[in-house]
Parts: structure tokens; sequence; C-alpha cells
């Protein structure tokens, strides 16, 4: 089938029997995978096993895949054992382990979950240029991309380079088919074959100056932007974290901090004295917009003690205030009480 030729698929496959070489090598895998899954729940216990997600996911699986067994080759009207083997297939997601266990992917999944805040303010800018384009789109096209023989439209479509792509689904008749054609515009995926349908049915060239108008707002400037964005973010993030990890934890005196944690003594603070007592931790709100080794250095400005004798000394004065204010809020809702 992907070379283009009709496929042929053994009929044994659909008779309920244990009798290709295929069927017995998923039903050997799926008892191998029960043993395995009896023998963890045995060594770690089935609290522990069941609060470790590897391991659940993993049951879970496993538990699909001998239920399946059991209902296709027990005598019933069904009897396709292809469920089995896309059941076991999802088996394959235990490769993601590897990706956890090598460092830098987990660097890498850190670093972009920190700039998902950020970078998700440009990506709404990028939808709602694509739906302003889908709903001018839907009033300047729509109804006019069609198979129905019904349609005086339908006909002048035929014979082109649209329809001979067979991209039928890339209209402007509803807000979602609008989308999909933008989306194939803004990935330069075969725009010329959307515009070449779009050109037939309105017999005009003027309608090139929408895609054309799209191209400039939305591929050359906005997405762009969104990309670059997303790419500087990325690697302040990435250099910042490996910043820290050279450094390491760093203590300033009044706190002891790493990253984008600072653990610090409550009752004197930037040499003001507090009426809070116990170690805390501060961490800076996700969404910041700084990386492992900018966070640190704010954190680090924070906790730096200045003593000063004329007119910093109010300075500091009120910037330990503010300190104690923000390590109490911080120990309210974010941190943990170290005592």
């Amino acid at each position: 089938q992907l070379l283009g030729r009709p496929g042929v698929e053994n009929p044994h496959y659909n008779d309920g029997s244990l009798d290709t070489f295929w069927e017995r090598v998923e039903a050997v895998f799926t008892l191998i995978y029960a043993v395995e899954m009896a023998v963890k729940i045995f060594v770690l216990g089935w609290r522990k096993y069941s609060r470790d997600l590897r391991s659940a996911f993993d049951g879970i699986i496993t538990l699909l895949s001998v239920f399946a067994t059991a209902y296709v080759y027990y005598p019933n009207d069904f009897s396709d054992s292809r469920l089995i083997r896309f059941i076991v297939m999802a088996r394959v997601l235990r490769l993601a382990r590897l990706l956890v266990a090598w460092k830098p992917f987990r660097v890498i999944a850190s670093v972009f979950v920190d700039i998902l805040p950020a970078a998700w303010r440009v990506i709404i800018l990028l939808f709602c240029i694509m739906y302003i384009f889908a709903a001018a789109g839907m009033q300047l096209f729509g109804g006019m991309i069609s198979r129905d023989p019904a349609n005086p439209y339908s006909y002048l479509v035929l014979n082109t380079a649209f329809s001979d792509s067979e991209y039928w689904a890339n209209n402007f008749n509803d807000m979602l088919s609008g989308m999909n054609v933008l989306f194939n515009l803004l990935v330069i995926n075969n725009w010329t074959e959307c515009v070449a349908g779009i050109e037939a049915v309105t017999q005009s060239l003027y309608s090139r100056f929408f895609f054309f108008l799209f191209h400039i707002v939305g591929v050359i400037t906005v997405n762009n932007l969104v990309v670059a964005f997303i790419i500087n973010s990325f690697m302040t993030q990435w250099e910042g974290y490996y910043e820290d990890e050279k450094h390491g934890a760093e203590d300033t005196g009044d706190a002891l901090v790493s990253g984008k944690t600072a653990t610090f003594e409550a009752t004197k603070i930037t040499g003001t004295r507090t009426s809070m007592t116990g170690g805390y931790v501060a961490r800076l709100r996700k969404g910041t917009g700084t990386g492992g080794g900018a966070s640190k250095d704010v954190l680090k400005r924070l906790f730096t003690h200045k003593p000063s004798h004329s007119s910093g000394l109010s300075d500091t004065s009120s910037r330990g205030s503010e300190t104690a204010k923000m390590s109490n809020q911080t120990s309210n809702r974010r941190g943990q009480i170290m005592n």
C-alpha cells in the first residue's frame, strides 16, 4: 500500500486461531509482558508499582494486551488479531525512557516548558491573524470549492492542479477548513495548488492578492517573529541552565542560590531583621522569562546585602522589607517550609 499497490492480507489473521508466525510472536510477547508485570508487583509491592508512572503505563498496556488476546482468540464473532498488534505497538513508547535518562534531553524538555508562557503570547497573535484571514476567506470564497454537481462552481475547478492533487478539503467553506488552508500557507505546503483552485472558481487573478497579503502578514512577518522569539528564548534558557550547572549553588551570605530557587533563613534577610523564623525556599514565578543563569543572577541580587552609610541605607532597608514580604508570600504560595 505504501508503494501505491493494493495490499493483500493473510486471511489467517482473522480466523481466531494462532496459526501464523506473527500471531504466535504477539502471544509470546504478551505472555512475557504479563510475567514481567507480575514479577515487578511481587518485588516492588502494589503501592510502589502503581505510584511509578512508567510502571503504571506498562501495566495498563499489558492488561489491555491480555484482555485483547483473550477476546480475540476466545470463540466469538470478533477474531481480528490486529487489535492485539495495535495495543502491543503502544509499548514502543517505552523508548521515551531513554530520552528521560539522557541529561541533554531532560534539559531541552525543561527549557521548552520554561519558554512556553512567554511564547504563548506571540502564538496567540499568530492565531488571531489566521482567524481574521479565515473569516475574510469565508466571506470571499465560502461555498465555491465543492464537488456537488448542483453547485455551478464545481465544474470550474475540474482539470486544475487543485483537483488533480485532490485538495478538496482545502477550502473556505467553514472556519475549520479555512484555518487548514492558512496552515498550509503558513508552512509553505503546496500553496500554489490552493491558489489555483480559488482562481478557477473566481475566474479572476485578483484572488491572488488575498494569499499574497497573508504571506506578507502571516508568514514573513508574524510567523518569522514567532520562530525567532522561540529560538532566542530557547538559546537564552539553554545557556542559563548550563551556566547554572557549571557553577552550582552559590552562597550570597544571606541565601543559598541555585537555579530558580534560593534557600534562606528568614530571621535576617539582606541585613534586615524580620518577625519570621525558620528556613524558607523562594522560587521565581513561572513565565518570568529568565533562564537558569539569569534567574540565578536575579536571586543573587535580591539576596545580597550591600551595607550603606548614607542615602543607600533607606534603599537597603526598603529592599530588605520587600524581600521579606516576597519571601513570606512565596512561602505561603509556592515555597516550602524547611523547619
